[in-house]
């Protein structure tokens, strides 16, 4: 039985490592309160209508018409304190993102949280998030999951999410959801939470993450492309195999964010003005696009 235990402790922590970091935010490094040029997330405010805020309680953007919001609940003027039936704290660190209720006579939201484009992996996409109503009272805020191949706009994407909506239950406790995406694996997608609540009072979101468990291009970079040294500290070599010629090169953090571009014959690449860490090289060539991992020392 002991060893039985061990085989398998063994086994999950091999596949634990087996998971490919995609696209990961916490949204710990925006401004507070933003509801615009929130990094390359999109927040678009499909309902326009003005927003619930707290009584004795300021910050800004409060009462606006928005779609999601950073939130930090230590900055709001008094700092908003937990309790059992009232907690607008994030589940890591200090900010996540926030959708406040409409605050109309027709009240239901219609308000999205759209990630940065993320490349997908070959194998085990697999988007997770943690969600919560942020209050006890209004506790059964409703959200919908989608997938776009070809934009940001609403129209755009494709629900994923079981049913109608997902309801958050039990109120101001985080939940995590998962969802897999292999339905669009090797694509580059956009990926939607939309609020689409009922009058209630505050949806929050933190903690995104998307993984794989093989990269849609791994195997394709191997059989045609070398890149060496890797890790590297200044200087990317790159040579191609099998007669391929390398066209254009792109870098990207674990982020999703384009670091650097280089168009036309590729041979070397400059990366000492990357800050050390991991990085994802996109190869281009007239046979075909190839990515791997790379790490800057």
């Amino acid at each position: 039985m002991k060893k039985l235990l061990l085989s398998l402790i063994v086994l999950m922590a091999f596949n634990a490592k087996a998971q490919i970091t995609l696209f990961e935010d916490s949204f710990e490094f925006y401004e507070d309160f933003a509801i615009a040029n929130v990094g390359d997330w999109t927040l678009t405010d499909v309902d326009g209508k003005v927003t619930y805020g707290f009584n004795g309680i300021t910050f800004l953007n409060s009462g606006v018409a928005k779609s999601f919001q950073v939130f930090n609940a230590a900055t709001t003027t008094p700092a908003l304190t937990p309790s059992a039936t009232s907690d607008w704290t994030a589940r890591t660190g200090e900010r996540h993102m926030v959708c406040f209720a409409a605050a109309t006579t027709t009240p239901l939201n219609n308000d999205w949280l759209i990630s940065p484009q993320i490349n997908l992996g070959a194998t085990g996409n697999t988007l997770t998030f943690w969600a919560k109503s942020c209050d006890a009272t209004y506790g059964a805020e409703r959200f919908k999951v989608g997938v776009s191949t070809t934009g940001t706009a609403p129209a755009n994407f494709t629900v994923i999410s079981p049913g109608t909506f997902v309801t958050t239950t039990p109120p101001v406790t985080w939940q995590q959801y998962t969802y897999n995406l292999d339905a669009y694996a090797d694509q580059a997608v956009y990926i939607s939470i939309n609020c689409v609540s009922p009058d209630m009072f505050g949806f929050a979101v933190d903690d995104f993450l998307v993984t794989a468990t093989t990269l849609a291009t791994e195997n394709f970079f191997t059989q045609n492309y070398a890149v060496y040294p890797n890790p590297a500290d200044s200087v990317l070599n790159i040579t191609g195999k099998n007669n391929v010629e390398v066209t254009s090169a792109q870098i990207t953090d674990l982020n999703g964010r384009v670091v650097k571009t280089v168009n036309g014959a590729v041979s070397q690449i400059n990366i000492t003005d990357l800050t050390a860490g991991v990085y994802f090289l996109k190869l281009n060539s007239a046979q075909g696009a190839g990515t791997t991992k790379i790490i800057k020392k």
